[in-house]
């Protein structure tokens, strides 16, 4: 049996939510795109009457995270090798590390960045002189990784993934097909890791709002055999943390299995079997807010991903 292309109603509108996201600024092609402060010690480095292109930095600073100004649009932008062609820099800024996010540790030497400052000029023998400014001292920057040390201990542990499960009734099972038609009503699409996710673009760029899988083995759609396959239950997901406006997500998911349930029947309940009520999920949401709000972060924005 061959899946249809389009679902059998369009209740898109449902994942019509508005995020509140700064969009992305381009001129000329070119991004705009400010070094981020929260993650790394960052090193200015000015050219005296002299401008690189990508590739002479790509060269000079293999392996760092670098940020170019662009001399004739004076806006600040990633360096790299890009479509839109090259960009020349009056100067630029190097990203340095100060926390490890997979050990999640501090990683700032402020002896070993000392050192790479000093030697910095020296890259630069034949291009010119530079001026190597760095935008905070030693004492900030080791403040800095502290704080994120000390918000990671404090949600390294906490389970910050929201789930609702529709259950089918005693006896029963949702098949594959019908399961396809409600996603594709719903606007989702069937993709990574082989499940439904629903997706949000905007302004701000590109965001996957929320997934849905199954507790079905092997847990995912297989599409050569979903049209015949059986499942006995859906899971619809988000990642709190890393969710921009995750209240306003978390209603469009409630929404979505609100109509699946209509259209495939069965039961939403939480991660512990009972009843799901959308109120406990929005004071859970909520209260993660909240605890990310004291140390000055948001659900969603870069520092958030950077360490979940």
């Amino acid at each position: 049996m061959n899946l249809p292309e389009h679902g059998s109603e369009d209740v898109s509108s449902i994942l019509a939510v508005e995020l509140e996201h700064e969009p992305v600024k381009t001129i000329k092609g070119i991004h705009q795109v400010e070094p981020d402060s929260n993650i790394y010690w960052l090193i200015d480095v000015e050219f005296s009457g002299f401008t690189l292109s990508d590739e002479d930095i790509l060269q000079l600073l293999k392996g760092y995270i670098v940020y170019g100004h662009v001399h004739d649009l004076q806006i600040w932008t990633s360096v790299g090798r890009r479509s839109a062609g090259e960009c020349h820099f009056d100067k630029i800024c190097i990203c340095m590390d100060i926390f490890d996010n997979v050990e999640m540790q501090i990683r700032l030497d402020e002896a070993k960045v000392a050192d790479f400052m000093n030697t910095l000029p020296a890259r630069f023998q034949g291009k010119g002189t530079v001026h190597v400014l760095p935008r905070e001292d030693a004492a900030r920057a080791r403040a800095k990784a502290e704080k994120l040390k000390a918000f990671t201990d404090q949600e390294g542990e906490r389970e910050h993934a929201v789930m609702l499960r529709l259950v089918a009734d005693q006896g029963q099972s949702y098949r594959g097909a019908d399961i396809w038609d409600v996603m594709l009503s719903l606007g989702m699409e069937w993709g990574d890791m082989d499940i439904f996710h629903a997706h949000h673009h905007g302004p701000g760029g590109y965001d996957e709002l929320f997934s849905v899988h199954t507790g079905t083995e092997p847990g995912f759609f297989w599409l050569s055999t979903l049209a015949e396959d059986c499942f006995a239950d859906l899971i619809f997901s988000m990642d709190g943390v890393r969710t921009v406006q995750p209240q306003t997500v978390f209603e469009a998911m409630w929404k979505s299995a609100e109509y699946a349930r209509a259209r495939l029947g069965g039961t939403l309940v939480n991660e512990q079997g009972l009843p799901a009520v959308p109120e406990d999920y929005l004071r859970q949401i909520q209260e993660m807010e909240d605890r990310l709000r004291e140390f000055g972060f948001k659900a969603g924005e870069d520092v958030v991903l950077f360490l979940f």
